[in-house]
């Protein structure tokens, strides 16, 4: 019965008859929206997606036969379109996300002073935590390569680290932007 159906709405639509774009509209407007929503988070981009596709398929055949199924070139025509959809969207968010990974966080002036604070907080520390610490922090040893270094175990290693980032923790913002600089 469908396919009597299309067959009829396509004649309509051939002729220039806005009741056959009524027609196909009743018949997948719903379906092809919620096919859209598959992909898209918003319902009114779905919306929008399948509105311009209809438009665009009574600009191109309201004047001429359509050949083939419609179920088939509506359904995929969506995926296409939304896909596009997708597409731009993800540009977009890699251009926002470039434009703030290229803007400073600190000027030149503000990271340094926040280094000094750093280098400040590292120096209150007691002397094994800190030592532990910079070994690890600053010339990018492994535990283990520290424990040999200072003579202890890598457990005691780990708790002396431990403890440094413990006492940092107000700093830890500082420290974090330090290491991301690094």
């Amino acid at each position: 019965m469908r396919c009597k159906d299309e067959q009829e709405i396509l004649t309509l639509i051939s002729c220039g008859n806005p009741d056959g774009l009524k027609s196909l509209f009743d018949l997948y407007y719903k379906p092809l929206c919620i096919f859209a929503m598959n992909f898209l988070d918003s319902f009114g981009e779905s919306e929008d997606i399948v509105q311009d596709l209809f438009v665009k398929f009574w600009e191109k055949y309201k004047d001429k036969q359509f050949e083939g199924s419609l179920r088939a070139y509506f359904f995929t025509a969506v995926r296409h379109n939304c896909a596009k959809v997708l597409k731009l969207k993800n540009r977009y968010n890699l251009q926002l996300e470039e434009e703030y990974i290229d803007e400073p966080v600190y000027s030149e002036e503000e990271f340094e002073g926040e280094c000094r604070k750093l280098y400040a907080e590292i120096a209150r520390l007691p002397e094994q935590c800190r030592k532990v610490f910079e070994l690890i922090v600053l010339k990018d040893m492994k535990y283990k390569e520290v424990a040999d270094f200072l003579g202890l175990s890598v457990n005691t290693v780990k708790t002396h680290f431990a403890r440094a980032l413990k006492q940092l923790r107000s700093s830890l913002q500082i420290l974090l932007v330090f290491l991301l600089r690094k």
